[in-house]
């Protein structure tokens, strides 16, 4: 076995690399690191960054920036200052050295410095009973609790299954009950993705946001005071669960928390409490996720609302035939990505169909014998057979795009939960297979009703004036349904669940999600290959958006087109960020070096009220 790297070699790799962190420091050491250590005036970035930076470039931000990453700088003595633990030199992913004994500083050690991604916290935690993980899970580590190790991490992955076998997310640390939720937005070295998929991971297991003073959150589409919320707004900041939110912190966090970290706390404090029925309900039918499906999409509430509660009734219900739902909505409003997420939630495969190919039904469910070809079936054919009497999902996209054909081969799989495998005959048992039809077929419907209700859609939280609204919505596209797709195939629907536009305060959260997207790509390493095709040039790289509420709105303001939906932002994104900022990039530098320091950009309005990037000297 190949000798563990040092923790100093570690921590070099998450300093010199902004898209490293703990959890993949070890895949990047041999490549990032030079053969030999540089001495301690080698490592250091600041001459080399401004040796790169050429002076009087325009465009350029000459001003300090002080990054909600740079907490390492500061004097934060109400920071929870987590110790480099021990790398263990025997530790594997093999499981526990004694299935008797469970090593929780070792794990931990391992965790920190790399050793151990999902898959092997896992397997790892998969040797000990449910009394051992209660005990150990939420147990501290040289006074901290070890859910504050896993945050720290920024592996969602890793967070998941340590909540999910019994870690807590609403721990606290300190006299003043520091919570884990404001650690996660504060903690050090995360791309503004990285912090938001922490924190909505945390909440969508029941983090309570609470903890966090109501006014940074309530309203969520506005920029923060640099300081924090002015004293008059701070209504419940003298409740026992906010001691630790000081003056001085409350500054921090105002700077740290982003748009989009915002509204999920939002969201997260309208959601009403789940009864123990249904809790226990998800948990054995192993969907326990679907509780948090409000956090996995930017709006859509109440189609997501809608789907939660269908799925509740289908899985208490036991019902033995398929659950054949219809996403209706223009293009670029989440049919797709929810139904990408409501795998992940379900913890089951999905099979994706490409319905703008489909003519005949060989297409689809592979061509029958004695024709050529049948011996290999369909990847539809293959799915449904290999998941016969288990539970999958099949979303077929751009349904619309399908023929007559192709809706009467349905009839049977959603009417009898029964389908005939081409290959060999054999019956395929698919009555617990959940089907997602997207369509934007029923557009025009769409768009007249948001038209139409807007006020109580879009301006209201009445979810039972909501749900009236939307219910007649529905049974008018079940009549269009019918209409596009005959009555045999709409007689098998479940349900019809509609994806509304984006209301004026949820636009802004598509540009911002852009923007972190984006971010995270530009934040690998540069990296330099002999193919010149894997070749990283444009890395290394941080964004701050200043006053992201006002950006992110006079973007969607501008750009955000009804008809293509989020796609329309992705393009203006492009326009407006990317290529400035790309732009940029290139000119100030003299070349590509994989030990590059970090570059900083900020985005911000300017005196003209435009959005502008600008390169940030350090």
């Amino acid at each position: 076995m190949a000798p563990l790297p040092s923790d100093e070699d570690i921590r070099q790799v998450i300093s010199q690399c902004p898209g490293c962190s703990a959890d993949t420091a070890s895949n990047c050491l041999e490549e990032f690191l030079p053969p030999d250590p540089p001495s301690s005036d080698d490592s250091t970035p600041s001459q080399s960054s401004n040796d790169r930076n050429h002076q009087g470039e325009a465009d350029v931000h000459e001003e300090s920036l002080k990054d909600p990453c740079d907490g390492l700088n500061e004097d934060r003595p109400w920071m929870p200052k987590l110790p480099s633990l021990p790398v263990p030199s025997t530790f594997t992913k093999n499981g526990p050295r004694d299935p008797h004994i469970f090593e929780l500083r070792e794990l931990l050690g391992a965790i920190q410095a790399g050793y151990s991604d999902a898959d092997g916290v896992r397997h790892y935690l998969g040797y000990f009973n449910k009394e051992t993980l209660d005990t150990n899970l939420n147990a501290d580590i040289e006074g901290y609790p070890a859910m504050f190790y896993i945050i720290s991490t920024n592996d969602v992955g890793i967070i998941r299954e340590w909540i999910k076998h019994g870690g807590d997310p609403n721990t606290t640390w300190g006299p003043d009950a520091f919570p884990l939720i404001a650690f996660s937005a504060l903690n050090d070295g995360q791309s503004m993705l990285q912090a938001s998929k922490t924190l909505a991971t945390l909440l969508r297991f029941g983090a309570d946001p609470r903890v966090i003073p109501k006014a940074f959150y309530d309203p969520y589409c506005r920029d923060l005071p640099e300081g924090g919320p002015v004293q008059e707004e701070l209504n419940d900041i003298g409740d026992d669960n906010k001691r630790w939110c000081t003056a001085d912190l409350r500054a921090h966090l105002s700077k740290a928390l982003t748009l989009t970290q915002r509204y999920d706390l939002y969201r997260a404090s309208k959601v009403k409490p789940h009864s123990g029925r249904e809790k226990e309900l998800l948990a054995r039918q192993g969907a326990g996720e679907v509780l948090g499906l409000h956090q996995m999409i930017v709006a859509q509430s109440i189609a997501t609302r809608w789907l939660k509660r269908k799925l509740l009734v289908y899985l208490a219900l036991q019902k033995k035939k398929p659950l054949i739902l219809v996403f209706a909505g223009p293009s670029g409003h989440g049919k797709t990505e929810l139904a990408r997420r409501f795998k992940d939630l379900m913890s089951l495969e999905l099979q994706v169909v490409n319905c703008t190919i489909l003519r005949q039904d060989n297409e689809l469910f592979g061509p029958r014998p004695p024709y050529s070809g049948y011996e290999e079936g369909s990847l539809l054919n293959k799915f449904l057979a290999s998941k016969s009497g288990e539970r999958c999902i099949v979303f077929m996209d751009e349904f619309e795009k399908t023929s007559k054909e192709i809706h009467n081969t349905l009839l049977l799989p959603f009417q009898d939960g029964e389908y005939e495998d081409r290959r060999n005959g054999r019956i395929v048992d698919c009555s617990k297979t959940i089907w997602i039809l997207a369509t934007n077929k029923l557009d025009d419907s769409i768009h007249d009703f948001c038209n139409a209700n807007e006020k109580v859609l879009f301006q209201s939280e009445d979810e039972e004036a909501q749900d009236k609204l939307v219910g007649k919505l529905c049974r008018q596209l079940q009549n269009e349904f019918i209409e596009q797709f005959d009555a045999p195939l709409a007689g098998r629907i479940s349900e019809i669940l509609p994806f509304l536009v984006f209301s004026p305060k949820e636009s802004p959260l598509i540009v911002h999600k852009a923007l972190m997207d984006f971010e995270a790509e530009v934040t690998r390493c540069v990296r330099l290959t002999l193919s010149r095709e894997e070749d990283v040039y444009v890395g290394n790289i941080l964004i701050r958006v200043k006053n992201d509420a006002t950006v992110c709105t006079t973007i969607a303001r501008e750009e955000y087109d009804k008809k293509t939906g989020a796609r329309s932002i992705a393009q203006a994104v492009e326009r407006i960020v990317q290529d400035p900022l790309t732009t940029l990039y290139l000119k100030n530098g003299d070349d590509f070096d994989e030990n590059q320091p970090t570059t900083h950009f900020e985005i911000n309005l300017n005196v003209d009220e435009e959005v502008e990037v600008r390169l940030v000297l350090r």
